[in-house]
């Protein structure tokens, strides 16, 4: 028997028992039994009437929504542990080795680390790109090889230009030479940054475009260190070699020709040399090491020794007048390392100056003398008319800056010969 039917043989029975009575219902009564009416259409099936069926739908729908959204992959946790994942994305190009020396301008920057967080990155590549491996940074192809762009996949996806680390690369006028061995170093593309310099023998500079002497001989590993703005760096090297002059000289052992078959003869007292070149001072010239050699006619003659060491470097070295007196000569040192612990006012001996702390010449048989030093600028460092005082590298009570200083040398010897010379002289790092 359904609902129906029992709400029907209900009506039906009481109609029956109580046609005849009069019955007046209670409230009471009659909210209990609207409630007990109302509870039935509720559970009872009718599409025209919100009831328990329509919240049983919506709660089933609701609950597949949640598992379908917990579910989903771009929701699931990718970072293990605790760990909380970022979703901000950073790329990060650097050089992963400094540059080393280059012979040419065509050294471009290479990219070789890419850092990101917990965004997945790409870069968007042209055609024709190459693409090294799953996951590598593509390089579109014709791109310039300093901008990558980067690209995050996901939420706020957006593309970013980065440029690498600076390059830096050096130039230099000159890679091998004799002391003093004077170098202009460039580097092309740092303007803008800043640039350090160590010349590998102790010294440094912060100008973009470098000057430098090497005054001793050895190898030198010059680094260049670029900075840009950003804080990033480039770093280059080359090589310097400084080659050793050699030391030229030589001593008389007969100058005086007591008849036709008389011979000059020449001691070569030369260090670090291998050849060796002498003008006798008539026009005749000879590159054995001891020559002997006959003059023909008595006369002015001024011997000149030019030694050669296996690299190329020369010295020489100048005997005036050699028939009249054997023993007037002057030379010059080409370096000296001055005293720092203050001027000494340039007088020296043999004895004092064994440290060869002061600029002077070995000479003899001078009668006059007057000696001038100056800076590379031009500026007059020191002067001298006494052979017992020389340059002890101070100027006005300050020591000079270590570099390259050129002497001039005016004079007579006894003989009444006038001394015209000039040079360098190296003043050592102190």
């Amino acid at each position: 028997m359904t609902e129906e039917e029992k709400d029907t043989d209900l009506g039906n029975l009481f109609r029956n028992k109580l046609e005849e009575n009069e019955m007046v219902a209670g409230s009471d009564l009659t909210g209990r039994f609207m409630r007990r009416l109302d509870r039935r259409e509720f559970l009872r099936f009718n599409p025209a009437r919100f009831n328990i069926w329509y919240l049983a739908a919506a709660a089933a729908g609701l609950t597949v929504a949640g598992i379908l959204f917990f579910t989903s992959p771009r929701n699931r946790a990718e970072v293990p542990g605790n760990q909380i994942p970022q979703p901000e994305m950073t790329a990060v190009a650097v050089n992963k080795d400094e540059t080393d020396s280059r012979q040419n301008d065509s050294t471009t920057p290479e990219v070789t680390e890419t850092k990101t967080a917990s965004a997945t990155v790409k870069a968007e590549a042209a055609p024709g790109g190459v693409t090294d491996r799953p996951g590598a940074i593509n390089t579109p192809a014709g791109a310039a090889e300093n901008d990558i762009t980067v690209k995050s996949i996901g939420q706020n996806a957006a593309s970013e230009p980065l440029t690498s680390a600076p390059t830096a690369f050096i130039k230099a006028s000159v890679r091998t030479g004799c002391v003093p061995l004077h170098v202009r170093f460039t580097s092309p593309g740092t303007e803008g940054f800043t640039t350090v310099w160590s010349f590998g023998d102790g010294g440094s500079s912060s100008v973009n475009n470098p000057d430098y002497i090497y005054d001793l001989p050895g190898i030198y590993e010059v680094t260049l260190t670029v900075t840009d703005t950003r804080g990033r760096l480039g770093r280059a090297t080359i090589k310097i070699e400084a080659w050793a002059r050699p030391k030229a000289s030589f001593e008389i052992s007969q100058n005086n020709q007591l008849n036709d078959d008389d011979k000059v003869l020449f001691i070569n007292l030369s260090s670090g040399a291998v050849q060796f070149l002498w003008n006798f001072g008539d026009g005749t010239f000879s590159t054995l090491s001891d020559p002997s050699y006959k003059y023909r006619q008595p006369g002015r003659y001024d011997v000149t020794l030019t030694a050669y060491s296996e690299n190329g470097c020369a010295d020489s070295l100048t005997i005036n007048d050699v028939f009249t007196d054997k023993a007037s000569f002057i030379r010059f040192p080409n370096a000296f390392m001055p005293n720092t612990g203050g001027p000494t006012g340039g007088y020296y001996n043999q004895l004092t100056d064994m440290d060869n702390q002061v600029f002077h010449p070995v000479a003899s048989g001078i009668a006059s003398y007057n000696l001038k030093i100056y800076s590379k600028a031009g500026l007059m460092v020191f002067e001298s008319s006494d052979m017992e005082i020389g340059w002890d590298g101070y100027y006005k009570g300050q020591i000079c800056s270590p570099g390259v200083y050129v002497w001039k040398l005016r004079g007579t010897y006894r003989n009444g010969q006038q001394i015209v010379m000039a040079g360098d002289v190296i003043l050592l790092n102190y």
